[in-house]
């Protein structure tokens, strides 16, 4: 799967306002992978990315929202 950032960020972008609030979602969400959480995406494709590229399509999907 080749990703398309643009594409992924402008999914992202229909659950929250403002990039500046994407962007501390997606820092907390990645942090929370980094330290051993399981992606919400399979895992095939989150073993394949960095943790921040996870979380954004996490996001994207609606599987990550702000708590």
């Amino acid at each position: 799967m080749d990703i398309f950032m643009p594409e992924i960020i402008n999914g992202a972008l229909k659950y929250f306002p403002s990039r500046y609030e994407l962007v501390r979602v997606a820092a907390i969400r990645a942090n929370s992978l980094y330290r051993g959480d399981r992606p919400l995406i399979d895992e095939k494709i989150a073993t394949r990315h960095k943790h921040t590229v996870v979380s954004l399509m996490e996001i994207k999907e609606g599987l990550w929202k702000k708590k």
